[in-house]
């Protein structure tokens, strides 16, 4: 898929890179270690975006008020979806620092941005105390948040394959999505504590309270990032073959395939993610009428059984291929959208959750080998703009604009199965897009290609 770095000989192609095989326990605890670290930051970004979402109506009415509250809902997503617009020059700013000069310095200045801009939130006046400087500083915040997310995930994910034995990619790699289902839980029971603890009254201060928790959660971050060794398969391919120079501009001119593959390939899980467990427990208080309280807690209760789908998933990943999981889950998604929003009208709890759960279940299967497959489309040299600029025009086309498309298109329609059909086209978008992904069980990290890094692999 991607051309091999200029210079380079068959010889050192062939050559096993130091990640692709473990010289025993210290390398695997090693990679261990370096998962924990890489994930946290990606935690706290998901994190600070569901609460967004959890508390939307609640942001909508203090500090986008107008006469209209769907409106107002509207604003806020708008803003919302914004954050995402930024993602790309996030992604080209950090996918040139950490080709260029690693993936650890890299990773430690995000995590700085990710946990201060979320932890600011909790202090932005209302509406109603400053005037219209309130909205302003909200996406002001959204920006720098979408700034480091566009570095997040695909630094993170880079240093954990570049770090892990070659027959676990997926294995290691899910951790990645595992966290981004991990902090969905924490931001809904987060929400759902708050709620308690004021006894249902969070828009006064209750809300805010949830935001705070990304400052200590930044500052272990930040320790540890900090005690990282560089990743293994970036140290060695700069010993032997020095820093790629112009990185992006031949990404760009090389890997645009691989680009454009990403950007659809995520497509469906990102959609669904956002539309499903993001806006979904505020479509359900909305529209249904459903107590928000009963809306979270049957989200929560399927992303539990989502997590260790995802683990499943990846192992099988490892064992049979990335392209049959991907290929699956996009036609799954497709299908299952219409029929999880007509368990949803049922408005009964157990319905709830198995409407979350079967579009769940083909969200995993694409999760599961997303980020091994993602980072196997580069190569080491140039894998984290190419793959900065792919995840993030999808993130832009796809992501952000879920919640806001979805509540847009139900105003417009007034159809509760607006979302539904939306979701399936991007399970349409995903499934076109993994019948022409190659297979890259057995790509080279180095090289992004089709070529075996040794005869164990």
């Amino acid at each position: 898929m991607s051309e091999v770095k200029e210079g380079r000989t068959h010889g050192a192609a062939s050559a096993t890179p130091a990640a692709e095989e473990f010289a025993g326990p210290a390398e695997f605890q090693r990679a261990r270690k370096g998962v924990v670290a890489a994930c946290i930051g990606n935690f706290i970004e998901w994190y600070e975006f569901m609460l967004y979402g959890y508390f939307a109506t609640v942001i909508s009415a203090q500090f986008f008020p107008t006469e209209s509250a769907t409106a107002s809902l509207l604003l806020t997503f708008a803003v919302f979806g914004i954050s995402f617009v930024v993602r790309p020059f996030g992604g080209i700013i950090f996918g040139f620092v950490g080709d260029r000069y690693g993936r650890k310095a890299t990773l430690s200045t995000i995590i700085l941005l990710i946990s201060g801009a979320t932890t600011a939130m909790a202090f932005v006046p209302t509406y109603d105390t400053i005037g219209v400087a309130a909205p302003l500083l909200i996406l002001l915040l959204r920006c720098i948040q979408g700034v480091s997310a566009g570095g997040e995930w695909m630094g993170s994910a880079s240093y954990i394959i570049e770090n892990a034995p070659a027959r676990k990619r997926a294995t290691y790699g899910a951790w990645q999505p595992m966290t981004i289902v991990l902090a969905m839980m924490t931001a809904s029971l987060a929400a759902y504590a708050a709620s308690e603890a004021t006894g249902g009254e969070v828009e006064h201060w209750g809300w805010r309270a949830p935001f705070l928790a990304a400052l200590p959660l930044g500052l272990v971050g930040l320790y540890l990032r900090l005690r990282l060794d560089e990743s293994r398969e970036f140290t060695e391919a700069v010993r032997e073959e020095g820093v790629e120079k112009a990185a992006l501009r031949k990404t760009l001119t090389r890997d645009w395939r691989a680009i454009l593959l990403v950007t659809t390939l995520v497509c469906s899980p990102t959609m669904g993610t956002y539309v499903i467990f993001s806006y979904a427990p505020t479509f359900l208080t909305t529209r249904l009428d459903i107590a928000a309280d009963t809306a979270r807690v049957t989200g929560l209760t399927a992303m539990i059984l989502v997590i260790l789908l995802i683990w499943i998933f990846a192992r099988l990943a490892d064992r049979i291929g990335r392209r049959p999981l991907l290929i699956a889950g996009a036609a799954w998604v497709t299908v299952t959208s219409p029929v999880a929003f007509w368990l949803f009208e049922q408005r009964d709890a157990s319905y709830l959750i198995c409407g979350f759960i079967l579009v769940g279940t083909g969200l995993t299967m694409m999760f599961g080998p997303q980020a091994a497959v993602f980072t196997e489309l580069f190569p080491t040299s140039r894998r984290y703009a190419g793959l900065s600029i792919g995840y993030n025009l999808g993130a832009i086309l796809f992501g952000g604009a879920g919640p806001f498309v979805a509540t847009a298109l139900i105003s417009a329609t007034d159809s509760n199965y607006a979302p539904a059909i939306y979701m399936s086209a991007g399970g349409v978008i995903s499934f076109i897009a993994a019948l022409m992904v190659p297979e890259t069980l057995h790509f080279s990290l180095r090289s992004g290609s089709a070529e075996k890094p040794s005869q164990d692999n």
